[in-house]
């Protein structure tokens, strides 16, 4: 019984080493390829060298976003060892960075990014153990750009904006090194160090000083709105501002969440684009498209109201039924077309409406695209809204009243216009029936300085305008600015342009709002209004009376324009 034992036991010994051998032989042997590839794989580390992303210019070249380098230092070592400590320290000493933290950092979360110089770089990088990679951060020239670039976020991402828009332009290449460490963590050997390639840089259409001069006097005043200044002639945005806005900054270092809810609660709504994403009633700056449009019904330019400062409406049988009033309460006496718009005599307007009713006029706003989207590139525009009978039975299940009409031909009641679609119809009465897609691309450069896409201006829509009807608008327009009178016959925006030695075509707005808020301000015009190189519109939220608010915007604005713009 004892020797059955012995050979069972000697039996499964051998059995045992003969599995082992041929584990081993099946490892070394048969898949050795296969296990070198997994113990090549445990032993080696990829890092991220991050690619510069391509800066972003004015129209003259100012750097409007550009990165900060970081360097983003990692620790393969499991402790710092006290001779690497002391280093550490004398190589930071003369930084303004808190040392204890860097090291507990390195030490705890194995990684730390430092702003730091390339100098102070290398030597970290000589400590055993350690491997250096550039990191970027987005940094923009003004608050202002906000809601035009977006940003890009403190991992890299562009997030909003035409950041997010050209990120492909803009992005670059990354590249990596590749190191091998030992079973105990430290580095034996960089294998492959693959440089990043730069994004390509963007010059836009944007002029950064006009864009600060215009935030910085919304900031003096405290006003709240949007400015839009535009090249006609070929779509261009010169400047675009919706204020307030948020720091790009703050968005691209990272926010808190308790930085972010506060931003997001603030009553007067920085994150809304109020250029683009945002409709408001667009008071009497609608004036010029209904006048125009007016003539090609067939309504005389030449044909008169007694403008007595209030307007009656009545019914079949005589009876009046309703009274709108002027924004004079003494009226304007005899009033046409081109005195219309000079004065912005609310009560021609009324008559017009009465006159022409609401479709034909929906069918002129559809014809002009005037409450539709422009195709900005910079996302989020909103579409405006320009009503008739339809459209109210859609919405509401109900008729349409003739004091509707009357409402819409003033730019109150049911439409919402943006800024931008404004600026749109200024653009084709400017360029005599002619709108090129507004446009923030001038073009791109790639690493070395070549153009690489130069952008064209695209013709979107040209008019057939009536030369006659078009310059019976642009007169009036222009006689909003220079025309001197009494109350009731001066331009209303003649006391803001009276000095001004450039001819500018503008018309000014009051829409009220309702819920004892103020009105908001408006000015639409260009200049010089015989050779049109601007547009603008500003609307001044909530602001007040547009001659009183919006008027010395635009003068100032023109002022600037005039004088630091054209002449330099």
């Amino acid at each position: 019984m004892e020797n059955k034992r012995v050979i069972f036991l000697f039996i499964l010994t051998i059995l045992g080493f003969s599995l082992l051998f041929y584990r081993a032989f099946q490892i070394q042997v048969l898949n050795w390829k296969d296990y070198r590839l997994e113990v090549q794989d445990l032993s080696t580390r990829i890092y991220i060298n991050e690619a510069k992303r391509g800066n972003i210019y004015d129209r003259n070249g100012e750097l409007i976003a550009w990165n900060e380098k970081l360097y983003q230092i990692y620790n393969n070592s499991d402790e710092i060892v006290q001779e690497d400590e002391e280093k550490i320290r004398k190589i930071l000493s003369k930084t303004d960075l808190d040392v204890d933290y860097v090291i507990d950092r390195l030490n705890f979360q194995k990684n730390v990014i430092l702003k730091i110089s390339s100098t102070t770089s290398k030597k970290l990088s000589e400590i055993k153990n350690f491997i250096i990679t550039e990191k970027y951060v987005r940094k923009y020239a003004d608050n202002s750009l906000y809601h035009i670039l977006g940003y890009v976020d403190n991992e890299g991402l562009a997030r909003s904006g035409l950041e997010k828009v050209w990120n492909d332009k803009l992005i670059g290449k990354q590249g990596y090194k590749l190191v091998t460490i030992t079973p105990s963590g430290k580095v034996k050997a960089v294998i492959e160090d693959t440089k990043s390639i730069a994004g390509n840089d963007i010059y836009t259409t944007l002029d950064i000083r006009l864009q600060k001069e215009v935030y910085n006097y919304f900031e003096k005043h405290n006003y709240k709105g949007s400015v839009i200044i535009s090249d006609p002639e070929n779509g261009d945005i010169v400047a675009m501002v919706s204020y307030p806005s948020p720091d790009p900054n703050a968005f691209s270092q990272g926010l808190s969440t308790l930085e972010f809810r506060k931003i997001l609660n603030d009553s007067k709504k920085p994150l809304i684009n109020r250029s683009i994403g945002a409709s408001y009633f667009p008071g009497s700056l609608i004036k010029p498209f209904i006048a125009y449009s007016a003539l090609e019904y067939g309504i005389s330019p030449d044909a008169t109201i007694n403008s007595t400062g209030r307007y009656d409406v009545y019914n079949s049988k005589g009876t009046r039924i309703a009274s709108f009033y002027d924004w004079n309460y003494a009226g304007h006496g005899i009033t046409d077309m081109r005195k219309s718009l000079r004065v912005s005599a609310n009560s021609y307007y009324y008559w017009l409406g009465e006159t022409i009713e609401i479709d034909y006029m929906k069918g002129m706003a559809n014809y002009f695209k005037l409450d539709k989207k422009t195709g900005i590139e910079i996302p989020g525009e909103k579409e405006g809204l320009f009503p008739n009978q339809e459209w109210k039975k859609e919405t509401y299940d109900t008729i349409w009243y003739p004091g509707e009409t009357i409402l819409a031909y003033i730019g109150q009641g049911y439409v919402q216009l943006t800024p931008i679609e404004l600026l749109r119809f200024y653009n084709i009465l400017a360029e005599n029936g002619k709108y090129f897609k507004f446009n923030l691309l001038k073009e791109t450069k790639n690493i070395y300085g070549q153009i690489v896409e130069k952008n064209e201006p695209v013709l979107i829509d040209d008019y057939d305008l009536n030369k006659e009807f078009s310059s019976v608008i642009k007169n009036g327009m222009i006689d909003v600015t220079s025309y001197s009178g009494d109350s009731r016959t001066e331009g209303t925006a003649y006391k803001g342009f009276k000095d001004f030695d450039t001819t500018v075509a503008g018309k000014t707005g009051t829409a009220e709002v309702g819920g004892n808020q103020k009105s908001h301000g408006w000015f639409a015009g260009y200049l010089p209004a015989e050779n049109p190189r601007y547009s603008m519109i500003v609307l001044v939220e909530n602001g007040g009376y547009g001659p009183d608010i919006a008027v010395p915007f635009a003068r100032h604005i023109s002022d600037f324009i005039t004088h630091e713009l054209v002449q330099k």
